[in-house]
């Protein structure tokens, strides 16, 4: 089985990390620097990551985008962000485990349409599909066969 999550990173590197400083300054939380941040790091939020390895720098970047979220979206960024923390504890050999992270990203559609349609209304950003389960649940190829950890 295969657990998808159209969140973000193909291939998050060490100099993208550093990127996201500033992504979790102290400020006030504003329409303004949310929009900033969804633009800045739009592509990582767009592609679904490739690895499970990936995903505990998307946890990252959720984790200090949910810092600056203005008050009306925080909590569908934070629905999304606690998809991404489940995801990081899939173990692909447990049935359990993968039925549990993709019965949490089912959960977190509407939080995920909310983010997209917040997006386009206040930033006239079109996000595309985050947080979504795409393709449903599938096989797992075997690159991705490895126990992710939590982050």
């Amino acid at each position: 089985m295969r657990f998808v999550v159209a969140v973000s990173s193909a291939a998050l590197s060490t100099a993208f990390l550093g990127m996201l400083g500033g992504c979790g300054d102290a400020a006030p939380r504003s329409t303004e620097r949310f929009c900033g941040e969804l633009a800045a790091h739009v592509n990582e939020i767009r592609t679904p990551p490739t690895s499970v390895e990936e995903i505990p720098a998307l946890i990252t970047l959720y984790s200090k985008m949910g810092e600056v979220a203005p008050l009306e979206i925080e909590t569908d960024w934070d629905d999304l962000y606690g998809s991404l923390k489940v995801a990081n504890t899939v173990n692909v050999n447990d049935p359990a485990s993968m039925q549990a992270a993709a019965d949490k990203a089912y959960a977190t559609q509407k939080s995920a349409q909310n983010v997209v349609a917040w997006a386009q209304r206040n930033c006239a950003l079109d996000l595309g599909a985050v947080g979504g389960v795409v393709g449903g649940v599938d096989t797992v190829p075997p690159t991705a066969a490895t126990t992710a950890t939590s982050g």
